[in-house]
């Protein structure tokens, strides 16, 4: 977190916030939205509309907390992460990850990031 004060409305907004839209069906179809790294939400009739209130919303809360001289807690950058994971897992998956791994003749590395780029992209 950076102090609100020390930025202005324009640099956070042009971070690289996440977003999530969902279809909700409670008292009537709506879609939700939100900003991930933020107590940010919003909704509207649409998918669209609720993109565009969100948009709103976090320029709304960005404001608020700049006047207030709160804390914004940045959304994570490419350039903060090295590419190292530490997973840990069971013997025997671990020994299921292997075999695999040695029957495509590829590292037990590119299997795990193949399983994840096939999860990331569905």
């Amino acid at each position: 977190m950076t102090n609100s004060k020390d930025k202005d409305l324009a640099y956070y907004l042009a971070l690289p916030w996440s977003f999530n839209v969902e279809k909700r069906n409670d008292a009537g179809e709506y879609y939700f939205a939100r900003v991930n790294e933020l107590k940010c939400f919003s909704e509207g009739k649409t998918a669209e509309e609720a993109m565009g209130n969100i948009m709103e919303a976090l320029r709304l809360h960005i404001e608020a907390s700049i006047e207030e001289g709160t804390p914004i807690q940045e959304p994570p950058k490419p350039e903060d992460f090295k590419g190292q994971i530490a997973y840990r897992t069971k013997p025997e998956k671990h020994y299921q990850i292997a075999k695999e791994a040695n029957r495509r003749n590829i590292s037990i590395n590119k299997l795990i990031d193949q399983a994840v780029d096939s999860l990331l992209s569905a």
